[in-house]
């Protein structure tokens, strides 16, 4: 097992795959749509799903992280709005939780201390066992 960091090569994408890709995006999500609109079958959803599974995440992740901005703003204009308005505290959450997914406000930690021993054991040469069958 190799512990070293690994460079992670770009995988390049059919054009049919593109395309799932930006119907998903563009439909809200919508994978069995998305499927069909580019061409896939219907049985093939699940498939399609795990094997772009990490391009799904990475442009989740862009979408997050754009929007922080807006996020932002939302918290700051609720602070600075002298009388509240009905849904704010939901609002307020929401963005809440997208800046801690993002990365801004919230961060958590983790501390792994982990000791290995490692070595090599030298064991005495066996002798040889002679058994007595009288």
């Amino acid at each position: 097992m190799n512990l070293l960091p690994q460079q992670r090569k770009e995988r390049v994408l059919t054009p049919q795959q593109t395309q799932f890709l930006e119907l998903l995006f563009e439909n809200g999500g919508n994978a069995t749509a998305a499927a069909i609109d580019a061409g896939y079958s219907r049985g093939s959803v699940q498939w399609l799903k795990s094997t772009l599974a990490e391009e799904i995440i990475e442009r989740t992740k862009n979408i997050l992280s754009v929007n922080a901005l807006k996020a932002a703003n939302r918290i700051v204009s609720t602070i600075d709005n002298p009388a509240p308005e009905r849904g704010d505290e939901l609002r307020l959450r929401a963005a809440e939780s997208l800046l801690n997914r993002v990365g801004v406000a919230k961060q958590e930690t983790h501390n792994h201390n982990v000791t290995a021993v490692h070595g090599v054991v030298l064991l005495p040469p066996k002798n040889e066992v002679v058994i007595d069958a009288e």
